[in-house]
């Protein structure tokens, strides 16, 4: 009885997202008349771009029951190698001088993004570190990385060609959206029709027994790690394109709300649950809200604090998820009465 009494309750915390996405917007609409705007609507889309992307890569790791906090600094670091690699140098462009082709320059980027994922998934699964500590320690040394690159300073002149995937149009459509949605397509196939996808899905569940099924688990979480460094540097991409230039300081503190937007969506911390359709949701409905708050000129100090919030209420709503679907647990004492 309790279990159907209940059964509504996961439910609608599964497509909770979808819901606060609409009254964020019935809500920002009603108090300002320029968010409904043409140009406003481009704005979230585009940023939603490279929150969106990153999501993608925190999502494979959060559904194997991991984390990977190192994902803002790895994005710094690739776009400011990126741009280094790059430009001339010296005053302005404080580039490395190689001025190497924008395909190499996104070889390497790439490299270093899957060098850093394979770091992380080699200390986590080989070394049996924690995760927590093992990507908490590379966000720091990562973004120490960058640093060290261009010794602090904003790398510009980048070539225009390689800019075009983070400004450029197709027709009315930015770029980068058509390759957000169509990254989220094909991650939302591979997380629900492949093997690959459920594997995660089951090591996230109970890794015991994904390995007694027969699923390599410390494999698949090493694979989730190389993904989300290959999404950190094609966000960088996008970036590096949209800003036009290499600073230090690109994706410093966004860990927060890549984390916010994949758990807010459905992604569970607790892994094993939560679909990439969600997680789009989460990130519509940050990128709407930084937009709405910045279009009613509500002051930085503010923004941060419902930043806060919307966080708080993500760690809620899992926390409800885990406690209405998760089976209640039998003392074992309790358990051997019953058999008897």
């Amino acid at each position: 009885m309790r279990a159907n009494q209940l059964r509504p309750v996961p439910v609608l915390l599964d497509n909770l997202i979808w819901f606060l996405l609409l009254l964020a917007l019935i809500i920002f609409s009603a108090l300002t008349n320029r968010f409904f705007t043409v140009n406003n609507v481009t704005n979230i889309l585009v940023h939603s771009a490279v929150l969106g992307i990153m999501v993608i890569g925190q999502s494979f790791t959060l559904i194997t029951g991991n984390f990977d906090l190192s994902a803002e600094s790895n994005l710094g670091l690739i776009a400011v190698l990126g741009a280094f690699l790059m430009t001339a140098s010296g005053e302005p462009s404080n580039g490395s001088g190689l001025l190497l082709n924008p395909l190499l320059a996104l070889l390497v980027m790439f490299g270093t993004g899957l060098l850093i994922g394979a770091i992380n998934g080699l200390l986590i699964t080989r070394l049996k570190m924690n995760n927590f500590i093992v990507t908490l320690s590379m966000l720091i040394i990562i973004r120490g990385l960058a640093f060290l690159v261009t010794h602090g300073k904003t790398v510009t002149g980048i070539p225009a060609s390689f800019k075009a995937l983070g400004h450029a149009y197709a027709g009315p459509v930015p770029i980068s959206v058509i390759v957000l949605l169509a990254a989220f397509a094909l991650a939302f196939f591979v997380m629900r029709y492949t093997r690959f996808g459920r594997d995660l899905y089951a090591v996230g569940g109970n890794s015991d027994a994904a390995s007694v099924s027969g699923i390599d688990s410390q494999r698949r979480i090493r694979q989730a790690y190389l993904i989300s460094g290959a999404m950190a540097a094609f966000a960088a991409w996008i970036e590096l394109g949209r800003l036009g230039v290499g600073a230090t300081r690109i994706g410093e503190n966004m860990i927060f709300e890549i984390q916010a937007a994949a758990v807010i969506g459905g992604i569970s911390l607790f892994g094993g649950r939560g679909t990439m359709l969600g997680a789009l949701g989460g990130v519509l409905l940050l990128s709407s809200i930084n937009s709405g708050l910045n279009l009613l000129q509500v002051s930085g100090f503010a923004i941060d604090m419902v930043r806060g919030i919307v966080i708080l209420g993500a760690m809620l709503i899992d926390a409800q998820k885990v406690r209405y679907t998760m089976p209640p647990r039998i003392p074992a004492g309790a358990a051997s009465t019953t058999k008897k």
